[in-house]
C-alpha cells in the first residue's frame, strides 16, 4: 500500500451517557476532539483531515461534531 503513515497524536475522552441522559452527541463529540487537540499540542487549522463514526447519534452528528 501506497502513502503516508497515520499518526494518532492525541487522545481525548469524555464521559459517555445515554440519549437525552447528557448532551447531544455532537457536543460531547466536540469536546472530545478539542481534548484531543490539546493532547496532540495542535490548533484545528493543523488537521488536514478527520474521520468520525457514529452508532447511535443521528446520521450526521460526527461531522457536526468536527465542525463545532
Amino acid at each position: 500500500m501506497a502513502g503516508t503513515g497515520v499518526v494518532v497524536a492525541g487522545v481525548g475522552m469524555i464521559p459517555f451517557a445515554k440519549p437525552g441522559a447528557s448532551e447531544a452527541y455532537d457536543v460531547m463529540g466536540a469536546e472530545a476532539a478539542r481534548r484531543a487537540l490539546a493532547d496532540a499540542g495542535l490548533a484545528y487549522g493543523a488537521v488536514q483531515q478527520a474521520y468520525a463514526g457514529y452508532v447511535y447519534g443521528d446520521s450526521t452528528s460526527g461531522q457536526k461534531a468536527l465542525y463545532r
